[in-house]
């Protein structure tokens, strides 16, 4: 069982095509003590950032133009070198055909925007034990 110091180490990237949004979660991160975090503005640039930076776990934006959040769950599953890296899906949207198909495809944890800076580090930490 990792402390909770281990846990704060870990490598996290945050996924938003919007930097506002981006550049909250990596200060909410921060303040909670973490100190890996890298970020993307898109799925593309995610999986370009993920196959050189192995990171623990993995927040991201469902909603983005291009590659969704859904679609880089997706192909991180088909790639060997990052199957089973956790996702946090962020979502502005609570409509149920969405979250039930995030649950079909795997993903296990969502977050409903606005996010509460708690609630994401509590998530965090509990996809990371």
């Amino acid at each position: 069982m990792d402390t909770t110091k281990e846990l704060l180490q870990k490598k996290i990237l945050i996924i938003d095509d919007v930097s506002y949004m981006r550049n909250l979660a990596k200060t909410i991160l921060r303040d909670a003590g973490f100190t890996h975090i890298f970020d993307a503005a898109s799925g593309e640039d995610a999986l370009t950032l993920m196959g050189k930076v192995r990171v623990n776990l993995v927040v991201c934006d469902w909603n983005m133009p291009g590659m969704s959040g859904l679609d880089l769950f997706k192909a991180a599953q088909e790639d060997a070198k990052l199957a089973g890296i956790p996702f946090i899906m962020l979502t502005s949207s609570s409509e149920g055909s969405k979250v039930k198909e995030a649950l079909e495809a795997g993903i296990t944890s969502y977050i409903l925007k606005p996010v509460k800076p708690d609630d994401l580090v509590k998530k965090i930490i509990n996809r990371l034990k």
